[in-house]
């Protein structure tokens, strides 16, 4: 008779350092048997950029000299999230949204998974650039779009809707950013064989141990569930009762709609963004376009948005993500001349 051990728990004595990709990892077992092998997954996230100190030094003929020296920074790069819902975008067009007492936008981090909670973040994020000119109205478009307002509950009070410009950083405001952000995704949903074309009959749902990776490079319209990571590039319809435990990315032509009675509800984090003219010929745009969402109806049960860290940050640790190079400059964080 053969003999199963569970491991229930293993200490690593050398992490080793240095890693580029997900490293395999050897499980040898308690006495004799055959090695497991695992998959251990590099710590990802947010990258806040570095610091440089710049110092020029100059001297004349006569021999006088200056120096000066400078503190430079390179903007935040990589996957960010703040909130359970982001309109990635200036000006949104947004239609009818839940008048039900039954719906509620929640930007408090939910906490699954029982780690440590992050802060407050709003319930929905707005995008206004100050720098756009003419000036947009992002966050006020979608504040008087509200027919609860007292329903938004995150930071800043109610309704908790925020801009996200500078807190997202480039990968996440740019179109060549978050292309690169879905071409991670589309990597990986290529390998597990979970990508699929326009308006597919059925899509991969996961469940709460294996969540999936799904990449539709379309439209998609239904009443899914799911657990995991969902990219749609086209339209996402959504109706019904369909409720998503993870990440939806409406992330191309950036369009959602929901609508239908039932309980809809997704837990983790959505984003909608307008990156590109369509999505059948994907040319960039130069700056993220307007995206569009709507939400017609509700039924009688408990529905909406709740941001949970556990069903967004903790999946995108799971896919290799290089964020495009920054197109930006170095920000001057200090500067001083000094004497020589």
């Amino acid at each position: 008779m053969g003999v199963t051990t569970t491991v229930t728990s293993f200490t690593i004595n050398n992490a080793g350092s240095g890693y580029t990709a997900d490293p395999t990892v050897t499980i040898a077992p308690p006495g004799t048997g055959t090695q497991a092998t695992a998959t251990a997954t590099i710590g990802r996230g947010t990258n806040y950029g570095k610091v440089w100190m710049l110092t020029a030094l100059a001297q004349t003929k006569t021999g006088a000299r200056a120096m000066a020296q400078l503190e430079v920074a390179s903007p935040v790069i990589g996957y960010a999230s703040d909130g359970g819902f982001g309109l990635l975008g200036p000006n949104p067009t947004i239609g009818q949204m839940p008048n039900s007492n039954n719906f509620t936008a929640n930007g408090n981090d939910a906490n699954s998974c029982g780690g440590t909670a992050q802060p407050p973040h709003p319930a929905i994020t707005g995008y206004d650039d100050p720098n756009a000119s003419p000036p947009t109205n992002s966050v006020q478009t979608i504040t008087n779009s509200l027919p609860r307002p007292d329903h938004y509950i995150g930071a800043g009070g109610t309704p908790s809707v925020q801009n996200g410009y500078s807190s997202l950083g480039e990968t996440m405001t740019t179109p060549t950013g978050l292309k690169s952000l879905i071409d991670s995704i589309h990597a990986v949903a290529s390998t597990n064989g979970t990508l699929y074309g326009n308006n597919p009959g059925s899509i991969a749902h996961g469940d709460a141990t294996h969540p999936v990776v799904d990449y539709v490079d379309g439209d998609l319209t239904g009443s899914d569930g799911g657990y995991g990571i969902l990219v749609v590039t086209g339209t996402l319809s959504w109706s019904g009762n369909f409720s998503w435990h993870g990440m939806v990315l409406v992330i191309g032509d950036g369009i959602a709609n929901f609508g239908g009675g039932g309980g809809g509800t997704i837990t983790g984090t959505m984003l909608v963004a307008k990156i590109w003219d369509s999505h059948t010929t994907k040319n960039l745009l130069n700056s993220l376009g307007s995206p569009t969402f709507s939400w017609n109806g509700g039924g009688s049960a408990n529905f909406g948005l709740s941001y949970d860290h556990c069903w967004s940050d903790d999946l995108m640790k799971s896919i290799p993500f290089t964020p495009a190079p920054s197109t930006k400059p170095l920000r001057i964080l200090s500067l001083r001349l000094l004497p020589y």
